[in-house]
């Protein structure tokens, strides 16, 4: 695996004043409700189309194909910011998300709908992949630090609009969808940060660099990584309630109690993100992303009780949360030219994981049951946290080597 660039020597001094700098932030609600919050509204979808004899397929297809889009678009996003500025692309796709994500709660067709939810992915990847390259044009100092922020942030803002869609859905189907305008609101904060479009590194470009721009310039190996965390990402929230009920606890009230623990070390882990980057470097965060994770989840797979299984996801969410930020970092090192399209590449594998997830996790079910899912899923998140350390320490040992 070639080494994560870890001097931040990236020619990137773009200044971008407070308003900015919460524009920039702010699109994590927009992640945040496009990709997960909307979920809780869905039944109220479905029973208000019950009538339609897909209604509940289509309901729930309009909660996951969001993802999907996004996933799909991410890469092609990322393009266009390279070739028209993270500024433009960031505009367009706020709006757009407003426009397209509001007009699902005037239309009376399911299929209609899940057009637009189909289209809203496709706004969220320009949207979001804009932000992350705006803040790749930061200083190195301050690039890593408001990556931790603005997954912070969308830690933060989980907490309110989960609560918020249902309580809008419990009054009506359409209401959810009128949040989607919060994209008008981000617009004009959008409008004061300054133009740019991409990070470049002062210098000549290393050979090893410049040969793997096939991939946006980054490594196989980090896509694969980012394949394998992505469907991480939803052993928890997708395998405990079926964990729980094989261990006798079929009440729906607590079985949301270790998925309510992974928000807490989402926000804690997020929030020192910045702080460990510049202590630890993007590489050894890996290993710890993955040790963490490895550990959580095998802990899960060996629980035996509610609060054993909340401590387990506690430790999964504090390897998972961090893990996403520093790709982030890490794609934008790698991008040497074109970082917007490292930066698409990489969101777009590590959330377009997610549609193989319940292939994998479904056939490990059906032979070994939900514990196993944990446990293998866990396994392999150690086995790839060892490979990094071995790694580590053979760049070490080649180094001291040199030096002497």
């Amino acid at each position: 695996m070639r080494a994560i660039p870890e001097d931040g020597s990236a020619d990137a001094n773009l200044q971008i004043d407070l308003v900015g700098r919460i524009a920039l932030l702010s699109i994590a609600i927009l992640a945040i409700l496009g990709l997960f919050g909307f979920g809780i509204a869905l039944p109220r979808l479905a029973a208000a189309f019950k009538g339609d004899p897909n209604a509940v397929l289509l309901s729930q297809l309009v909660g996951g194909v969001v993802g999907l889009a996004f996933a799909l678009g991410s890469p092609f996003a990322g393009r266009l910011v390279d070739r028209f500025g993270y500024r433009t692309v960031l505009l367009v796709g706020c709006i757009a998300f407003a426009v397209v994500g509001s007009a699902g709660g005037l239309l009376n067709d399911l299929y209609a709908i899940l057009l637009t939810r189909l289209l809203l992915g496709f706004t969220l990847a320009g949207a979001l992949v804009a932000s992350l390259s705006g803040i790749g044009l930061l200083p190195v100092a301050e690039r890593a630090r408001m990556f931790g922020l603005q997954a912070l942030v969308g830690g933060l803002l989980s907490m309110a609009i989960y609560p918020l869609v249902g309580a809008m859905a419990a009054v009506s189907w359409r209401l959810p969808f009128a949040l989607h305008l919060i994209g008008l609101v981000l617009a004009p904060l959008v409008l004061t940060l300054p133009r740019g479009h991409g990070v470049r590194r002062s210098g000549s470009i290393p050979n090893d660099v410049a040969k793997g721009e096939r991939l946006a310039g980054l490594p196989l190996p980090v896509l694969l990584v980012a394949v394998f965390m992505g469907m991480a990402n939803l052993v928890g929230p997708l395998f405990s309630p079926f964990f729980l009920i094989r261990i006798g606890v079929a009440n729906s009230a607590l079985q949301a109690i270790p998925l309510m623990a992974m928000g807490p070390a989402a926000i804690l882990s997020s929030g020192a993100f910045g702080w460990l980057h510049r202590r630890f470097g993007a590489f050894a965060i890996f290993t710890v992303a993955l040790a963490l994770a490895g550990i959580g989840m095998v802990l899960g797979g060996l629980s035996h009780s509610v609060v054993e299984l909340a401590v387990a996801l506690f430790i999964t969410s504090l390897g998972l949360a961090i893990y996403t930020p520093n790709l982030s970092a890490a794609a934008v090192h790698f991008g040497v030219r074109n970082p917007g399209s490292a930066l698409g590449l990489a969101n777009g594998v590590l959330y377009g994981a997610q549609a193989a997830f319940p292939f994998v996790s479904s056939a490990i079910n059906q032979h070994a049951g939900p514990a196993a899912v944990f446990e293998i899923f866990g396994l392999s998140a150690l086995a790839l946290a060892a490979v990094h350390s071995w790694i580590a320490i053979v760049r070490r040992r080649r180094a001291l080597a040199a030096a002497i």
